[in-house]
């Protein structure tokens, strides 16, 4: 009995992941797309990665600025 249930579940999973999908690529909603073109584009992984190297490295130049006690 299980095994059915499950197997129901999976097709209406399926056919639900395909309706969302064709609804994405006939555009969506209108105050969606209109608010996606509005956005800030997303930084790359490079400059997010440059932004951890500097700021770790300023961090270090302070710490060895600082007097020991």
């Amino acid at each position: 009995m299980g095994y059915v249930a499950s197997r129901v579940h999976l097709v209406r999973l399926a056919e639900a992941t395909q309706e969302l999908t064709a609804y994405v690529e006939h555009g969506g909603p209108g105050a969606n797309s209109k608010e996606r073109e509005r956005r800030w584009p997303r930084p790359t992984i490079n400059v997010l990665l440059g932004t951890v190297f500097a700021l770790a490295l300023a961090c270090l130049i302070f710490a060895a600025s600082v007097p020991r006690t």
